[in-house]
């Protein structure tokens, strides 16, 4: 395991902060809003780890990224009210 982080090591915690919100399905403009950025910044720190990683594409990016344990999702159940009782 201590290759693998050696691996990631060149990724800026900012980088891994935007890969989990990118993981979590919000787009470049939420994840700015919610981290007090612009969205062209959000777009850089994707670009940027997307050829840190090799990955052809954002949805490759996370899909290796998750399989080597890099980031891991908290899924959160839904609220009641969102439930959709039958």
């Amino acid at each position: 395991m201590d290759g693998f982080l050696g691996e990631y090591e060149h990724l800026t915690s900012r980088e891994v902060e935007v890969l989990e919100l990118v993981a979590m399905g919000l787009s470049a403009k939420e994840i700015a809003i919610r981290l007090d950025i612009a969205a062209c910044t959000v777009a850089r720190h994707v670009e940027n780890v997307r050829l840190k990683t090799r990955t052809r594409n954002r949805t490759h990016m996370i899909a290796h990224v998750l399989s080597r344990g890099l980031i891991h999702l908290q899924v959160e159940a839904p609220a009641d009210d969102e439930a959709g009782g039958i």
